[in-house]
């Protein structure tokens, strides 16, 4: 009975892995304060970037920590904008690689537009931005 159970959980594994979008993982929930996403580039020229997750869910005042997971590429100063009040303390940090803003979460909108428009690549050409969300819940 064990080993069917653990047969079963390996499958159930192997599928949701299987089902998971290449490159970019979700990231994990709220931790400490800090809600992280993943930022992959496939191609800077045209704004083919993904954000995981998207929406970024954010359950109460927190940090949102975006990590570039792409060799190569960096956060500009302005490399997150929220579209929205209370998104304060915008800035790069992890050698380019990370930009952090601080969500008072006083903005319930149910889909909160940002703009990943601050990356560069390794010859500082700016990609064109990519427009995701964040969701106060």
């Amino acid at each position: 009975m064990a080993s069917r159970t653990t047969l079963a959980l390996a499958l159930s594994a192997a599928l949701l892995a299987a089902c998971s979008p290449r490159g970019v993982q979700p990231a994990p929930p709220c931790t400490g304060g800090v809600c992280k996403a993943s930022v992959e580039v496939q191609t800077c020229d045209d704004g083919k970037l993904s954000v995981a997750p998207d929406p970024i869910p954010v359950p109460a005042p927190n940090n949102i920590e975006w990590t570039i997971t792409t060799p190569g590429f960096k956060f500009a100063l302005n490399g997150i904008v929220v579209a929205g009040a209370g998104f304060t303390n915008p800035h790069v940090t992890g050698n380019g690689r990370k930009f952090i803003v601080h969500d008072d979460h006083s903005d319930l909108r149910p889909d909160i537009k940002y703009a990943v428009r601050g990356v560069r690549d390794s010859d500082g050409v700016a990609c064109s931005p990519y427009d995701p969300f964040i969701k106060n819940e």
